[in-house]
């Protein structure tokens, strides 16, 4: 009952509110803001419910903002009722004021001209000295997830593209037909196009705490607020977090992760989270490329007690996929000074972390790591291993991974060489 009250009072939300006439004087746009929020909500697939549920949180939130900011939030979900728009949220109220006339038409959120068009509209019209981004929907990391466009490359066949933030069905359903994605550096290539750098992302989406991610992005914003594990339904507790979305203080993200950590889910499990510098990237890059040939040389990584946070099911085993940055340094380094300058620096990267030995997962795998607190390094990573060729699994990892900087500014593609590759020429 408590779930359909709060579907009726979204629906009066969305029809009460036509324009930003009928937004309160004091809630106007300011004509030069302090600070504006975008959420990006692409919300065509199974979880629309969860976005007009979100809205309204969002909605109550906006009630205790200033007003020299703004919230805007572009949405993209299965009502055709409602074809995809942007509102701006003020004053307890959600005020469409402007709409893409696409009803009855295909339309991806997920497109990469259609994402720069609608964020250069938004930045457009509510012009700030400081802009934050929103994610919201589903994602896999840096995982390359498959969809239906066809395209070719100068050494290749026809292959099919695949993309890891999304999924957007296109045509007003929930179900998996026609689903496509955004891949990471088509999404960093987006956001880099804005020539604006935000003050933060917050991805409210699976698995994006990765090194391969926040090195993709890290020349679009200063912070990136997210988890490296996966991140249930219910989201964001959006009506106390968005006052602290527009937080003033250097270090504004420890309020967002406490208040985002303190949620429970259905299951009364919480979310590991972290938040990642990026302008630390590089050099964190740099430094695990200088010991990557202290891994071991047989290509075969130490998993047994790490912590995970995606993994397959492969006969009775769990093939561990992305791992804990630190569980692998510090359990497969040979050189404990080695592993002490590295960890130095990616303690100035993941500049806070909230650590739960216990989440919820699709999969059916338990993640339940009873006292690994001190192993959390609040990033995954992926490191090339034999047994991602050895074994029939759902990804071609050790070739998907090519196509992220990380894999070579890291010195992942110089361990494949060495450790892997060289085993498999023999082989063939």
């Amino acid at each position: 009952m408590k779930y359909l009250l709060t579907m009726i009072w979204a629906v009066f939300l969305l029809i009460s509110c036509n324009d930003d006439n009928e937004i309160p004087n004091n809630h106007k746009p300011p004509s030069a803001a302090r600070k504006t929020v975008i959420v990006y909500m692409i919300a065509e697939n199974n979880l629309s419910g969860n976005a007009t549920a979100d809205l309204t949180e969002m909605a109550a939130g906006s009630k205790n903002i200033p007003d020299d900011v703004n919230l805007v939030a572009f949405v993209d979900n299965t009502d055709r009722n409602n074809p995809p728009y942007i509102a701006r949220i003020a004053g307890g109220k959600i005020c469409k004021n402007t709409g893409y006339n696409s009803a009855g038409n295909e339309f991806y959120a997920s497109d990469p001209q259609k994402m720069s068009e609608i964020l250069s509209r938004i930045i457009t019209e509510y012009p700030a000295e400081e802009y934050g981004l929103v994610l919201w929907g589903h994602a896999s990391g840096w995982l390359i997830e498959q969809d239906t466009i066809a395209y070719r490359t100068a050494h290749q066949a026809s292959q099919t593209v695949r993309r890891a933030y999304g999924y957007d069905t296109g045509a007003d359903m929930d179900g998996n037909g026609g689903r496509k994605w955004i891949n990471i550096p088509t999404l960093a290539n987006v956001l880099e196009g804005l020539r604006i750098r935000f003050k933060f992302i917050l991805a409210d989406i699976c698995n994006f705490q990765s090194a391969e991610v926040a090195y993709e992005l890290r020349n679009t914003a200063d912070f990136i607020i997210g988890s490296p594990a996966e991140i249930p339904a219910i989201g964001a507790p959006y009506d106390k977090i968005v006052p602290l979305l527009f937080g003033t203080s250097d270090d504004f993200y420890k309020k967002i992760v406490d208040t985002y950590f303190e949620q429970e889910d259905y299951y009364g499990n919480k979310v590991p989270l972290s938040v990642i510098k990026t302008n630390e990237m590089e050099y964190l890059a740099y430094i695990t490329n200088r010991i990557i040939a202290l891994l071991p040389e047989d290509g075969t990584i130490k998993t047994e007690d790490a912590i995970f946070y995606y993994g397959e099911r492969s006969r009775a085993d769990v093939i561990k996929i992305l791992t804990d940055i630190d569980c692998i340094m510090s359990g497969n380094i040979r050189y404990a000074e080695a592993y002490d300058e590295w960890k130095a620096q990616l303690d100035r990267t993941v500049l806070y972390k909230k650590w739960t030995r216990k989440w919820t997962t699709s999969y059916n795998i338990d993640f339940d790591f009873k006292d690994a607190e001190g192993l959390y390094g609040g990033m995954s990573v992926f490191v090339p291993q034999k047994i991602y060729d050895d074994r029939v699994l759902r990804y071609d990892y050790n070739n998907d991974i090519k196509r992220l900087e990380w894999y070579y500014a890291a010195g992942m593609d110089f361990y494949y060489n060495k450790s892997i590759k060289k085993d498999i020429d023999n082989i063939y």
